[in-house]
């Protein structure tokens, strides 16, 4: 005669516990898989670009017809030369005073 699962049933109960902790443990497992993987791209992504991951921070001033210029060291240290494109990023730090 069968008859409805007792579900205070220490077994049961144990059984449902393990479930619900593989279940926990495979969500968290996968994060960290995906975490993983979206470390090694963004560390990939670095390694293919060489010697143009090569960066400088400096301060200069905007000259004539919005110019700048690049310092020779800077230049010199980051490898880029005359014709060279470049990525120029601007946080503009102080005014001109009038």
């Amino acid at each position: 005669m069968k008859g409805k699962l007792n579900q205070s049933d220490p077994s049961i109960m144990f059984k449902n516990r393990i479930q619900k902790s593989g279940e926990a443990q495979n969500e968290f497992m996968n994060s960290l898989m995906l975490q993983a993987k979206a470390m090694e791209n963004m560390f990939s992504f670095g390694q293919g670009f060489g010697n143009y991951m090569k960066f400088s921070t400096f301060k200069t001033t905007i000259g004539s017809n919005g110019r700048i210029s690049i310092p020779e060291a800077e230049r010199e240290a980051t490898g880029i030369n005359e014709g060279d494109l470049i990525q120029v990023i601007i946080f503009p730090i102080n005014k001109k005073k009038k």
